[in-house]
């Protein structure tokens, strides 16, 4: 359950939906073995697991979060959040995590 801000210098409590910002990352993982000697395929369905954060007002003002695949969810500044898009074209109509 959500009960602060997901910025750890933060940490504000949460007491209203009304204030900051909510996020929902939809996270798919695999496991892949280390050493695998068989190119067999996978034999392992994906596990989904849906993660709601929230930022307070104050930090949101200046931060984001996105999902980075080989490190999860980072708090980034507004400023530095086109540069965590994977090396694309920033586009303002395209949503790093969905805001609920």
């Amino acid at each position: 359950m959500l009960a602060y801000c997901v910025n750890e210098s933060c940490n504000r409590p949460l007491h209203s939906f009304s204030e900051g910002r909510l996020f929902q990352f939809e996270v798919v993982s695999i496991s892949v073995a280390a050493s695998d000697d068989k190119s067999a395929p996978f034999d392992e369905r994906p596990q989904r697991q849906t993660l709601h954060m929230w930022l307070c007002g104050r930090c949101a003002s200046t931060m984001t979060l996105v999902l980075e695949p080989a490190r999860g969810v980072k708090v980034v500044s507004l400023e530095d959040r086109d540069e965590h898009a994977h090396g694309l074209p920033a586009n303002p109509d395209i949503p790093h995590a969905k805001e609920c």
